[in-house]
């Protein structure tokens, strides 16, 4: 008797532990690994492609992301260029897994428009150029709204058990994403100038909710030329710049230079950053403090 009371406690324990396992996630970026852990709490276990300080363009996956990419339940798609690379491996790595596209729902805003000088605006008609949508999509907190529904979606379905926790935790998030809102609104309600220069064009949806505009430094994904220096400096001068950001995944020397000439300070804001909340937060804080 006292073998089978053991022996369902031993079984019982088991079950417990199985149970308890928690769903594996793999992310693209680190700013989802914050969404999915405020929806997912201590029943998720997640994971990041991408890892903290690289920057997307620069990427090759190690073996033991491809090891945690094929035990991963669900996968959260950022659409970004290291992803892509990668994609037709990563999914033959795991037929199994869930994937979830973060960008769907999201209404894609043209990537940034380069504005030329004079002495080139012939050649280019209007003036601008092209360059294909912009990704960046959870640097507005109107599009965390949509890629937290679809990441509770993807955790729902890979994990339909603990739907009410999900659901409760997806609820309180929405009610933060709209009190940071609400705190950005009104840190920008009342800038002096609307314009801030950065380096590379990350925050294209940042500023259109809150009605600024973005000028960057980066051309096609490349240092800008000469000519185009010369350029950035007069445009600089003009706007009255006083701050240039950078993002610790990229050089800032291109843009020391310009702050040099035009007597401005550099400063970092990181797209990267795994603390969205915070990040936002900060990126806020920053912007009002050099518009102001």
């Amino acid at each position: 008797m006292k073998r089978l009371v053991l022996l369902l406690l031993l079984i019982v324990g088991i079950s417990l532990n199985v149970a308890a396992e928690p769903l594996r996630v793999m992310v693209s970026i680190q700013p989802q690994v914050y969404f999915v852990k405020q929806l997912g709490g201590d029943l998720v276990n997640v994971t990041c492609l991408l890892p903290a300080g690289a920057f997307h363009g620069m990427y090759e996956p190690t073996a033991a992301q491809m090891k945690d990419l094929s035990q991963a339940a669900l996968y959260i798609r950022s659409m970004l260029e290291h992803e892509l690379a990668w994609w037709d491996k990563i999914q033959a790595l795991n037929l199994r897994m869930i994937v979830v596209d973060a960008t769907q729902g999201v209404e894609l805003i043209e990537g940034h428009e380069h504005h030329h000088g004079e002495a080139d605006a012939d050649a280019h008609h209007d003036g601008k150029e092209e360059h294909g949508k912009d990704l960046h999509i959870w640097l507005s907190p109107r599009n965390a709204k949509i890629q937290t529904e679809n990441i509770y979606q993807g955790l729902i379905a890979a994990d339909p058990a603990n739907r009410d926790a999900y659901t409760a935790n997806r609820d309180a998030f929405l009610q933060k994403i709209d009190a940071l809102d609400q705190e950005i609104q009104s840190k920008l309600a009342t800038l002096k100038t609307r314009t801030f220069m950065v380096f590379h064009p990350a925050w294209g949806y940042f500023a259109r909710d809150y009605e600024l505009e973005q000028i960057p430094i980066e051309v096609e994904g490349k240092e800008p030329s000469a000519a185009e220096m010369a350029q950035f400096i007069k445009l600089a001068q003009d706007e009255q710049v006083k701050v240039i950001f950078v993002q610790p995944q990229t050089s800032s020397r291109t843009a020391e230079i310009i702050a040099k000439q035009v007597r401005a300070k550099v400063e970092l804001l990181d797209p990267m950053a795994e603390d969205w909340l915070e990040n936002l937060r900060k990126t806020a804080d920053a912007l009002a403090n050099a518009l102001n």
